[in-house]
C-alpha cells in the first residue's frame, strides 16, 4: 500500500509546526516551564472527561453537537481557572518553606506555557485521528468543497485553536489574579464563538468560512491580548 508521507508531512507540520517551534523557544529549556506545560495539558484531558460524563449521562441530548460544544468549552474554561488557583495556592505553600522559589506562574512567558499546553492537548484529540488517514492512499475532501482536502481544514484550524488557547491562557490568568471577570468574560465568548464556528463543517458549508471566521477570531484576541499586556516588539522579545 502506498504511503503518502509528503502531504502527510505537509499537514503535520501546519498544525503542530508553530507549537513545537513555540514550545522550543520558550519552554524546553526549563524543567520547570516543562512541568507546567504538561500539567496544564492534564488539566484540560479533565475537562474532557468531565464532558465526556455529562454527554453519557445526559442520553437524549446525544444527538446535539452543540450541547457537548457548549459544555466542553465552559469545562475548559473552568479547569483552567482551576489550574491557576491551584498554581498560585502551590507557590504560597513553596515560598513558605524556601526562599529560593519562583512564582510558577509569574509574568506573560509562564502563562503562555500554560496556554501552550492547553492548546496542544485539545488540537491533538481534535486532528490526530484525521492526520492518521492523510499517509494513506488517495485523500478525503470536505463536504461543502470539492477541492479542498479534509486534512488541509484540520491542519488549519488546529494550528489556530492552539494560537487561540495561548492568547486565552495569558488573558485568563491575568483576569484571575486581577479579578477582573470582564476579562474572564471576553475569554469564555470568544472561545464559544471560535468553537462554534467549527460546527460548519459539519453541514454542507465550505470549509473557508470556518476557516476565515477561526483566524479572523485570532487576530482580534491576539491583538487584545497584545494592548492588554501592555506588549511592544522589545517586551515580546524578550518573553522568547
Amino acid at each position: 500500500m502506498a504511503v503518502n508521507w509528503l502531504p502527510f508531512l505537509g499537514y503535520l507540520s501546519i498544525s503542530f509546526g508553530p507549537s513545537v517551534t513555540t514550545f522550543a523557544l520558550v519552554a524546553a529549556s526549563e524543567a520547570q516551564a516543562v512541568i507546567l506545560w504538561i500539567t496544564s495539558a492534564f488539566f484540560w484531558l479533565l475537562s474532557l472527561l468531565l464532558t465526556s460524563l455529562l454527554w453519557l449521562a445526559v442520553v437524549p441530548l446525544k444527538e446535539y453537537l452543540i450541547f457537548s460544544l457548549v459544555f466542553s468549552v465552559i469545562f475548559q474554561e473552568c479547569f483552567r481557572v482551576l489550574f491557576i488557583l491551584l498554581v498560585k495556592v502551590a507557590n504560597t505553600a513553596l515560598s513558605r518553606i524556601s526562599r529560593d522559589t519562583t512564582d510558577l506562574f509569574h509574568g506573560p512567558r509562564y502563562s503562555l506555557i500554560a496556554g501552550l499546553g492547553y492548546g496542544v492537548m485539545s488540537s491533538m484529540f481534535m486532528y490526530v485521528n484525521v492526520l492518521s488517514e492523510a499517509s494513506g492512499p488517495g485523500t478525503i475532501y470536505s463536504k461543502g468543497s470539492p477541492s479542498m482536502p479534509i486534512f488541509l481544514t484540520g491542519a488549519l484550524l488546529a494550528s489556530a485553536m492552539t494560537a487561540l488557547h495561548v492568547c486565552w491562557g495569558i488573558l485568563a490568568s491575568d483576569a484571575v489574579h486581577t479579578r477582573n471577570y470582564g476579562l474572564g468574560a471576553v475569554v469564555l465568548i470568544s472561545h464559544l464563538f471560535a468553537s462554534a464556528m467549527t460546527i460548519m463543517n459539519e453541514y454542507d458549508i465550505s470549509p473557508i468560512y470556518s476557516i476565515f471566521t477561526t483566524y479572523l477570531t485570532l487576530a482580534a484576541v491576539g491583538i487584545f491580548t497584545f494592548r492588554h499586556a501592555k506588549g511592544n516588539i522589545r517586551a515580546f522579545a524578550k518573553v522568547l
